[in-house]
């Protein structure tokens, strides 16, 4: 695996070339996703519950819901991805909580993996690098020139679009919704912002990342600026923590942006350049000791130098530990493990930079990015940095590896990797709270047009079969094994399913969006209390998520205060899981999960070594 076969194209073939010829985006009937959703919902209704469900169900099928989904069907019949902008709107945008931490993904970025010393002297050294193959990436999507994306021999192909929304993007804030602000452009398509902004200490800098012949600044020049940028932030005041605004409720920091912008065109022009930069860095002064560490302090580190709308930003610790975060309606967590990928790759693969050359280097120009505040804007400065020490640190986020074994032994065992891990995930939550959970794993859909994800409720009945005889105490052995592997088997023809377009939330999604742009009456389908039990509404008690097969996983925040994040990558030796938890509930422990969890993998493995040995004698 290198990265030029991964990601660099042959020039023949643009980034974007397969994205205008995918299928439209699937529309279910809705007696077929009615169907899937009432068999979604068997394991966690009593017979009471599903009876008074089915007739729900039934009376929507043949009144509102009939009509909802004639509405869909004209939308879908004009538009390739029928789903549109409403994903991000309505799934989003609405939502009022700050970013931090509640909506923001992130990445640690486990640079030890490809031999960089994670260490203070070295960590100025480190950042121009990452910096440099950063702007190696985003060139290589400016000229179009990373791969597409295909699989199965090239046979199924995925959209790269959005690439477009990694770099130069902002979630922009509005008093009642927010929206996406997007100024990145390729070279085909017109001029692009190539400054980048690096914050720290509450102060905001720039400099352009491109030479008058448009090519992109070496690692020794970077160096140069990082180094007198590091002297700054040592030796003079710090600044006012502008960016601390952007981490205040949504419809507060509208408000606020709006009065920053009204007191001066600077401060406008200031905005524009903070909000439209290629790449964000922040300098965090924060020195964490681990992977588990620089990953809690993503979410609770910096607040007062760290803007929080920006779609992608690289965390610079003061020791050498580096986070990568993105705002997650801009993109999904695929994107990110690709991108860490590409920079892990080239730490591995390039050479170390001559770094003498940063004595005949050209001198970068920094700017200072300097916003005009008032006596209201200070105020809410402090405001917002008190609540966020109050609101301490709300997620707790652990980081574990798994490493008595990996994908090697599923593969074995004849058992889909990902699938063999949903399910022991599901069974380490049985064992711990003596519940089933409603269970979300995200389902790529990126191989339709526009695709985004789909839902996959992961608890099917097969699930609920194994944690039943698993918790069973006539269960032998081998009728466990038995139940396991058939879980599994279920969990991965679900998967394909809901990847052929057949899920079920998306389009559920999709009628309730019908009505409430309509004005018409929320449907009792979405009443019934059945619905939220099941997860509907993001009622998902295990929020969860594989980042493929590399070391590189992330996290965001669970979807319940009672719930749990899960997100894992899976290699051939081990399993490398993110999970978080709410600090204050009194239900749930992400410490404690993890241990179960990782005591289930070893179980499991003993089980089915044990009926292997049992079937060979």
């Amino acid at each position: 695996m290198d990265r030029a076969s991964l990601f660099i194209g042959d020039n023949q073939e643009s980034t974007f070339s397969f994205d205008e010829t995918l299928p439209a985006l699937p529309l279910p009937e809705l007696k077929d996703t009615l169907k899937r959703y009432y068999a979604g919902l068997v394991p966690f209704g009593t017979p009471e519950e599903l009876a008074k469900t089915r007739r729900i169900i039934a009376e929507f099928e043949s009144g509102i819901g009939a009509e909802l989904q004639a509405k869909l069907k004209e939308r879908a019949a004009s538009m390739k991805n029928w789903l549109g902008s409403w994903w991000e709107d309505y799934a989003y945008h609405t939502l009022r909580l700050p970013l931090l931490p509640y909506q923001i993904m992130s990445m640690p970025c486990q640079l030890t993996h490809v031999g960089v010393p994670e260490r203070p002297d070295y960590m100025l050294k480190s950042l121009a690098r990452q910096i440099y193959h950063t702007l190696e990436f985003w060139n290589l999507v400016r000229n179009e020139n990373i791969k597409p994306l295909s699989s199965n021999g090239g046979r199924v192909k995925y959209s790269s679009a959005l690439y477009k929304q990694f770099y130069s993007t902002s979630r922009v804030p509005g008093e009642e919704q927010d929206h996406i602000e997007k100024h990145f452009l390729t070279k085909s398509e017109g001029r692009t912002p190539t400054h980048l902004t690096i914050t720290g200490k509450g102060r905001q800098f720039i400099f352009n990342c491109v030479h008058e012949d448009d090519s992109i600044l070496t690692a020794p020049e970077i160096l140069v600026a990082l180094q007198r940028l590091r002297s700054i932030l040592d030796y003079e005041p710090d600044g006012d923590g502008v960016p601390a605004l952007t981490h205040d409720n949504r419809t507060s920091w509208a408000k606020n942006r709006k009065h920053l912008m009204n007191l001066s065109e600077a401060n406008k022009e200031n905005l524009k350049l903070v909000e439209s930069s290629c790449i964000d860095i922040c300098f965090d002064e924060h020195q964490p000791q681990s992977t588990e560490e620089s990953s809690q302090l993503c979410i609770y580190g910096d607040y007062h130098s760290r803007w929080g709308d920006r779609s992608s930003c690289i965390i610079a610790f003061k020791n050498g530990h580096y986070v990568f975060a993105g705002e997650h309606s801009c993109y999904d967590g695929t994107l990110s493990a690709s991108f860490a990928t590409f920079i892990q790759l080239s730490f591995l693969e390039v050479p170390e930079p001559d770094w003498n050359e940063v004595n005949g280097s050209n001198v970068v120009e920094l700017q200072e990015l300097k916003f005009d505040l008032d006596d209201t804007l200070r105020s809410e400065i402090k405001r917002v940095l008190h609540e966020i020490e109050e609101r301490g640190i709300d997620v707790t986020v652990t980081f574990e590896v798994f490493d008595d074994y990996g994908k090697e032994f599923m593969k074995t065992q004849k058992l889909h990797p990902d699938s063999f891990v949903q399910v022991l995930m599901q069974w380490a939550y049985y064992q711990m709270h003596q519940e089933i959970a409603p269970t979300y794993e995200t389902a790529l859909m990126r191989h339709f047009y526009n695709g985004r994800t789909e839902t996959l409720r992961s608890c099917t009945t097969a699930v609920y079969e194994f944690l039943l005889a698993s918790s069973n105490k006539s269960t032998t052995d081998e009728q466990l094994v038995k139940a396991f592997r058939a879980a599994v088997s279920d969990h991965r023809y679900q998967m394909d399913e809901a990847r052929r377009g057949h899920g079920i939330d998306r389009h559920l999604f999709g009628l309730w969006c019908v009505a409430y742009e309509k004005n018409m009456d929320i449907p009792a389908l979405y009443d019934d209390p059945l619905y939220a039990k099941a997860g509907g509404g993001g009622n998902f008690v295990l929020s969860s998520s594989t980042l493929g097969f590399t070391p590189n996983v992330g996290f965001v925040a669970p979807m319940t205060l009672d719930g749990y994040g899960v997100f894992y990558a899976i290699t051939s030796d081990a399993i490398y899981i993110n999970s978080t938890a709410y600090r204050d509930s009194i239900k749930s422990s992400a410490r404690k999960f993890n241990a179960i969890f990782i005591e289930s993998f070893r179980r499991i493995r003993q089980l089915l070594e044990q009926q292997q040995n049992d079937s060979k004698l």
